[in-house]
């Protein structure tokens, strides 16, 4: 569904650019019509993996403008995204340069350039600006997104310095930061301090903040309080591709697969997915549970394709394949 919607915002693009184009000379509505459609080709082509024409497409978009307001910056972090995917990485530097430039104090800018700095082994770099990431972010969520990227690339305690900072800063009235503190103790295996700032997080408004606190109940054994957090969080996000999963892994808990495989496809169906590989992943248990292996199967041949590093799924895949299969025949 996701890719026939790609191909269609692909062909509705190039149809509106190609028009502009054959009208010759454009008026500012029209520059910024044609900019917008460039923008949705290079989106769509980012998505399929061609980022040359990506890069050729967000180049198109921003020709179309005089300056770099808000909407050109978002053309240049796709672009910046693309360069750093084909492995373009001093293009990639450059061209957050140029967003910071702009804006000096971005601090997605100078997260994510320091993630290039990553790659590009330049370490100290990379500190420089994840240390200007955390100090212009509205919240502390950005220690996390330091900490995975220099725990990624194997920094594992200039990762950990950065979330000793962040527990030492105090929380303020922002939910946020105290579901900052609490995912930090989960990472540290610390679940009564972890429960005790999610808590805190979800009486300031942050129902997400349940979804972590389930999680430190659920390893302290305290599982009706887990499950009572998870029912929180539905009844706030209802429509949430996140609620649909946990209802549909509750389905799954209480055996009844074909209320689960509804819950998981309506899920994937919703204009934001937030986690489709999880979707994706308990939609393909829940059709083997069934005793549906044939579309456990092909479902499975799909998903290994979008998400070759997850290996477990490629051996269940072998096992459908070797195993489930033979059985259904003999049926």
């Amino acid at each position: 569904m996701n890719r026939v919607k790609k191909g269609m915002a692909v062909q509705m693009a190039v149809c509106a650019v190609s028009a502009f184009l054959l009208m010759g000379c454009s008026s500012g509505k029209e520059r910024l019509e044609k900019e917008e459609a460039y923008r949705a080709i290079g989106i769509a082509a980012l998505d399929e993996g061609d980022y040359h024409a990506a890069i050729e497409a967000f180049n198109s978009a921003l020709a179309q403008a005089s300056g770099l307001g808000a909407n050109e910056m978002d053309i240049c972090f796709y672009k910046a995204a693309a360069q750093f995917s084909q492995g373009s990485y001093s293009d990639a530097v450059e061209t957050y340069n140029a967003l910071l430039e702009s804006d000096g104090k971005n601090e997605d800018a100078y997260f994510l350039r320091g993630c290039v700095f990553l790659a590009m082994n330049e370490s100290d770099k990379a500190a420089e600006d994840f240390d200007c990431a955390v100090s212009y972010a509205d919240n502390d969520e950005m220690y996390l997104s330091v900490y995975h990227s220099l725990k990624g690339a194997g920094y594992e305690d200039r990762a950990n310095a950065y979330l000793d900072e962040a527990l030492e800063k105090k929380s303020g009235r922002k939910a946020a930061n105290d579901t900052v503190k609490g995912k930090i103790y989960l990472l540290r295996d610390k679940y009564e301090e972890a429960a005790g700032f999610l808590t805190s997080a979800v009486e300031k408004g942050d129902m997400e903040a349940n979804l972590f606190l389930a999680q430190a109940y659920e390893a302290s054994g305290k599982d009706d309080l887990a499950r009572a957090c998870i029912d929180q969080y539905v009844e706030a996000n209802p429509k949430s591709s996140v609620a649909y999963n946990q209802l549909g892994l509750r389905e799954m808990e209480a055996e009844n697969y074909k209320e689960a495989i509804s819950c998981f496809q309506e899920g994937l169906a919703l204009e934001e997915v937030t986690n489709e590989q999880e979707l994706r992943s308990n939609l393909i248990a829940a059709y083997e549970y069934s005793g549906d292996f044939q579309t456990a199967k092909e479902q499975m041949q799909e998903y290994v394709k979008d998400y070759p590093g997850d290996l477990e799924a490629a051996r269940e895949y072998l096992f459908l394949g070797k195993n489930r299969g033979e059985e259904t025949k003999k049926e």
